[in-house]
């Protein structure tokens, strides 16, 4: 994705241009809101009705001094200082806070981190799979930032939700559903008529709901093409799926969203039956 005209973005480009700078070697993701931001609105136009206040790295390493080292590099290149809430925040020279999520072989069996000195845990289930098909979009003064595609940052963005929807509700899901209701943007048009045929010619053949399931179909070609353990993945996300999409269920994440609850349920159902339709 070329979006190296957006001069709105040059600020995103100094940031990342200095931590390539700092550590050549590190292997970051650009995830949360900012790859929503990149995917959605510059490359596609989508309004986003929430501003984007940091930025989100999600850093491959393979183990915690590796992941010590790469901090201390940002550190030490003048164009990072340390936050004020543990290891995994800094905050560039412009302002902007920057969250670093390590990932990798620091992993738990359950996808989860603990965090050394605090032991608090976090979860970066799907990180490793994100990483290997995420896209390049080209950002101004040529700096290409490789970023989570659309059907992993739903994934992500669903996998976020279930563990902090309780201490940091909505913004998660308000995000996942922004992602199923436009993921029929450009090509994924043209392709719903080439894996998707058989919703066509549904008598109750809903358009954004067809997107939610070319989501949910290409979520599971990421993780069944390019992870080591796609079983615990997908899983995990079925899980969620098979509670919030139970009619007689809670529903929180529906709910969430502050959006029409029948026209939602029906997003969420059409990604898990995409997700579904791989697998069967």
């Amino acid at each position: 994705m070329d979006l190296s005209a957006k001069s709105g973005l040059r600020w995103l480009s100094a940031i990342l241009s200095d931590a390539g700078v700092a550590a050549p070697e590190s292997n970051f993701l650009v995830v949360g809101a900012i790859a929503r931001d990149l995917l959605l609105h510059y490359g596609y136009g989508v309004p986003i009705r929430r501003a984007t206040t940091d930025v989100d790295l999600g850093i491959a390493v393979a183990s915690w001094e590796e992941f010590q080292r790469l901090r201390e590099a940002y550190l030490g290149s003048g164009s990072f200082t340390a936050g004020q809430r543990g290891n995994h925040r800094l905050v560039h020279r412009s302002g902007v806070t920057i969250d670093l999520i390590p990932f990798g072989s620091i992993e738990r069996e359950d996808g989860t981190i603990v965090w050394p000195g605090d032991d608090t845990v976090m979860g970066v289930l799907g990180f490793r799979e994100a990483r290997v098909t995420a896209v390049g979009v080209v950002l101004p003064g040529e700096v290409t930032a490789a970023t989570v595609c659309l059907p992993m940052l739903a994934i992500l963005k669903l996998v976020a939700w279930s563990e902090r929807h309780t201490y940091a509700p909505r913004r998660d899901a308000s995000d996942l559903f922004l992602v199923l209701k436009n993921y029929l943007n450009g090509e994924n048009a043209a392709r719903l008529y080439e894996v998707g045929a058989h919703l066509l010619e549904s008598d109750d053949f809903d358009y954004d709901v067809a997107g939610a399931w070319l989501a949910g179909h290409d979520s599971a070609r990421c993780i069944i093409g390019h992870s080591d353990h796609p079983g615990r993945v997908l899983s995990a996300v079925n899980d969620i799926l098979s509670a919030e999409t139970d009619a007689d269920g809670r529903l929180r994440l529906v709910g969430e969203t502050g959006q029409d609850a029948e026209n939602t349920l029906k997003l969420l159902a059409g990604f898990r039956d995409g997700l579904n339709y791989v697998l069967s």
